[in-house]
């Protein structure tokens, strides 16, 4: 079984990370999760190659691939130095004796003889086994640190994830590059292990982030919650399972974000509450209020934040959001304004405009609402005994509800 993945070519391509094909990854990770005779072949050729790296028996093109893996792999970097170390231990005993000068092996031999250093290389050599057959596991701070280097250039969301330092947001997903996909398959594969060996808040915090970042909202949730659970204390747990809220409200259509956007709301108040000096929250609050459409709130929320980071390339985005609010705020129309402007709408049957006003407001559950607006209009009229006011505001309460149910399916504003 697996046959044509374990001959000695495709595993050597492997360990040097000159493997891009997708189907042929996956099979020799299955292999080596699964099959141990697999991993023994695969651990004995690593050996080898180390050995042929140490003595200069690799050509320049297999040098500079051995050498590009050692930056996300830190067990063969270890195994590299102890060679290095070992193989100049032999040397030094070798060059001690002029009369009798064992070879290589032999100095190799004698030194292991000794219990202090041959009890001490079987528990690293138990440890390197171990670590090719899961893949150069390392701990969830080093897996975090691993996928945050992975977006320098562009981040993955609008909101600030935990500790992930700056980049502009990314406009265009792509779909990652190869060796980029396999940094993400093992740092996954890394994570999904230490939640299921360790269950903590820590596991399913670093696990949460990762799903998030790959823009698999509810997975993130699920993951950031039982953080949340477990660890309620921590300011930056709340953050982010407050992004990972507003990401998915703002994958869903306009009408169908409040309930999401108010959690994360919460979530980022609640890691305000706990850290007030920590930024992220305090940035994605802001954010969040912005997108409920509370400018009088969210102004105040950038101006406490650039109190905080008045310098950073955070602060700039923070300055540009301010400034759009104050923008708006100049130019924004009353309630009345609105309300009117769709009543003039309706009256003149002009259902594009009409349509336009209403999907403006829709999404809110206060202020310029039209539902709201009209509703109210409604039972103020029939308080003052104003017939004709009253049955407008029906009317048009139902004109509204008329094109939800032709246009979306939708009957909440049918009276």
């Amino acid at each position: 079984m697996g046959e044509s993945f374990q001959n000695e070519e495709t595993i050597r391509e492997y360990l040097l990370g000159r493997v891009s094909d997708e189907a042929t990854l996956e099979r020799l990770e299955e292999l080596l999760f699964a099959d141990e005779e697999f991993c023994s072949q695969v651990a004995l050729a690593e050996d080898g190659l180390i050995n042929e790296y140490v003595f200069g028996r690799l050509n320049s093109a297999d040098s500079e691939s051995f050498r590009a893996t050692l930056t996300s792999n830190p067990e063969r970097s270890f195994k590299l130095d102890l060679t290095r170390a070992l193989r100049e231990k032999a040397l030094a005993r070798e060059s001690k004796s002029e009369a009798t000068r064992p070879s290589l092996v032999d100095s190799l031999k004698a030194f292991f003889r000794q219990p202090i250093y041959a009890g001490a290389f079987a528990v690293l050599l138990v440890a390197a086994l171990i670590s090719v057959v899961y893949f150069s596991r390392k701990s969830g701070t080093d897996d975090l640190a691993d996928l945050r280097s992975l977006y320098q250039q562009a981040r993955p969301t609008e909101t600030r994830i935990s500790e992930f330092g700056y980049a502009p947001q990314s406009q265009l997903r792509g779909a990652p590059d190869p060796g980029d996909r396999n940094r993400l398959r093992r740092i996954e594969n890394n994570l999904i292990e230490a939640t299921e060996k360790t269950p903590g808040a820590q596991s399913h915090h670093a696990l949460g982030i990762f799903k998030l970042t790959q823009q698999k909202y509810p997975e993130a949730i699920k993951e950031l919650a039982a953080a949340a659970a477990l660890a309620d204390q921590d300011a930056r747990i709340h953050n982010d399972l407050g992004s990972a809220y507003f990401e998915l409200a703002k994958s869903k259509p306009q009408e169908k974000r409040f309930e999401d956007l108010e959690r994360s709301l919460n979530e980022f108040t609640r890691a305000t509450a706990l850290d007030s000096n920590l930024l992220e929250a305090l940035f994605n609050k802001a954010l969040a209020r912005q997108e409920l459409r509370m400018p009088r709130e969210a102004k105040e929320s950038w101006e406490l934040y650039l109190q905080k980071d008045p310098s950073s390339p955070w602060a700039t985005e923070a300055r540009k959001n301010l400034s759009r609010i104050e923008s708006a705020q100049k130019m924004e129309k009353t309630d009345e304004q609105v309300l009117a402007d769709f009543l003039a709408a309706y009256h003149d049957q002009d259902e594009v405009r009409a349509q336009r006003i209403h999907n403006e407001t829709k999404g809110l559950l206060r202020g310029p609402a039209l539902a709201l607006q009209l509703s109210r209009r409604y039972l103020l009229a029939r308080q003052r005994g104003a017939e004709a006011e009253a049955r407008e505001s029906l009317a048009a309460l139902n004109y509204i509800g008329a094109f939800e149910q032709t246009l979306h399916s939708e009957f909440f504003f049918l009276n």
